[in-house]
């Protein structure tokens, strides 16, 4: 074979190859809708988001003491909307303050993320 095929087989070889590449996971879009903000302690504070329907979310609010263990803070899927809610009451002891907030949502292979802050006090 010459040189010249050989070169040509080798160059459509490897734009096959980049074509057929693996697939790279795409950002899943997540929307604020509400939160509770600012939020007394010993209140229930809310936060409510928009995604893709049937994705998995998960929620991390860190305080100064660390990340909230509250019993709502519990991972969700979205409903057929792409809603989900979380409610949590926040800790009586709770330093007042500005504390973020992050909000993850996995779908197949498409995951993406919300960073906010909320105040309490």
């Amino acid at each position: 074979m010459p040189v010249a095929h050989l070169l040509a087989l080798g160059l459509t070889l490897c734009l096959i190859g980049l074509q057929l590449g693996p697939a790279r996971a795409a950002d899943l879009p997540i929307t604020l809708i509400s939160a509770t903000s600012p939020a007394a302690p010993f209140t229930d504070a809310t936060l409510t988001i928009s995604t893709s329907p049937g994705a998995n979310c998960s929620i991390v609010v860190h305080y100064k003491s660390g990340p909230s263990r509250a019993k709502g803070l519990v991972p969700k899927v979205a409903d057929s909307s792409g809603r989900v809610t979380w409610t949590w009451r926040v800790g009586s002891n709770t330093t007042p303050g500005r504390w973020p907030i992050v909000v993850t949502c996995k779908k197949g292979a498409d995951h993406g993320e919300l960073r906010t802050v909320f105040q309490v006090g």
